[in-house]
C-alpha cells in the first residue's frame, strides 16, 4: 500500500501526465483491529500513522465479502469501487493425505512436538509454515516467517545427525532476532527486543539488514546503487505499459 501510494505521488504525474492521479485512491482493508498484528502495538500504531500521512485510506475491522471486478463489499456494509485489487490474506497449508484431523490446527498447520515431530509418530517431521508448535509464548504457533523455518531446519538437521549417532535430540527453541517492516521511503517500523521504534532510523536498519542478506558482493553493490538512485530521484524501476482498451 505504501509503495503504491508513492507511485501515485511521484511516478504517475511525471510518467503519465495524461492521467489524472487525483482520481486514484489507495485502500487498505484489514480484517483485524490493527495493522501488523504479529508486531508490537506501537509498530502497528506507527504503520497506521505513516500510511495515513501517505494518503492511504485504511479500513480496520473490515473483511472483504465479495469482489466482482469493480465493486468491493465488506462485512461492515461498505461499498468501494476499484479496478485493481491486490489480495494478501496469507496462506493455508496443503495437508498430506493420511494426517489425522486431531493433528491439524488453524490454517491447516500440522501440530508437532518440540522436536518438530508429528505427534504420535517417530519418523515424520514438519518445519516452517506448515508446522505448529503450541506453547505459552506462541499459543497459535510460531510466526510464519523465514527465520522460524531456517532455525527449525538447522535444528532438525542437527537432530537427525544425533539420531544416527544414537544420541538424544535437542528441543527447538526459537531465537527471535526482531521484526522489521517497511512502509515507504524513510518510513519503517522495528521491534528489536524491548526496543520498539519507527521512522527514518527503522528504515535505515531495514535497508541495511536486507542489503547484507543479499548473496554475492556484486549483487549487493548493484542493489545499493539502485536504492541510492531511487532515494535521490524518487525514480522506480517498475513501469506500466498502458494501451487503449479495444
Amino acid at each position: 500500500a505504501g509503495a503504491i501510494a508513492e507511485f501515485k505521488k511521484y511516478i504517475l504525474p511525471r510518467d503519465y501526465p495524461e492521467l489524472d492521479a487525483s482520481i486514484m485512491s489507495v485502500y487498505l482493508i484489514e480484517a483485524d483491529d490493527e495493522l501488523l498484528k504479529s508486531m508490537s502495538s506501537k509498530s502497528s500504531e506507527n504503520s497506521l500513522k505513516f500510511l495515513n500521512k501517505m494518503g492511504v485510506d485504511v479500513r480496520l475491522n473490515n473483511m472483504v465479502k465479495s469482489y466482482d471486478g469493480l465493486n468491493i463489499k465488506t462485512n461492515k456494509g461498505a461499498l468501494l469501487q476499484a479496478r485493481t485489487m491486490i489480495w494478501t490474506a496469507g496462506v493455508k497449508g496443503n495437508v498430506p493425505t493420511g494426517i489425522k484431523k486431531q493433528n491439524i490446527t488453524n490454517g491447516n498447520r500440522i501440530l508437532v512436538d518440540d522436536y518438530c515431530r508429528l505427534k504420535g509418530y517417530e519418523n515424520i517431521y514438519a518445519i516452517g509454515d506448515i508446522a505448529a508448535i503450541l506453547s505459552e509464548n506462541y499459543p497459535n504457533g510460531h510466526p510464519m516467517v523465514a527465520q522460524v523455518a531456517i532455525q527449525q531446519g538447522k535444528n532438525l538437521a542437527s537432530n537427525l545427525l544425533l539420531q544416527l549417532k544414537g544420541r538424544g535430540m535437542s528441543e527447538f527453541k526459537y531465537k527471535n532476532k526482531g521484526s522489521l517492516a517497511t512502509i515507504g521511503k524513510r518510513r519503517a517500523v522495528a521491534d528489536i527486543g524491548r526496543l520498539k521504534f519507527g521512522g527514518y532510523t527503522a528504515w535505515l536498519l531495514w535497508s541495511f539488514v536486507h542489503l547484507i542478506s543479499i548473496s554475492g558482493f556484486k549483487n549487493k553493490i548493484l542493489v545499493a546503487m539502485n536504492w541510492a538512485w531511487s532515494y535521490f530521484t524518487y525514480d522506480k524501476g517498475n513501469r506500466l505499459i498502458i494501451r487503449k482498451f479495444k
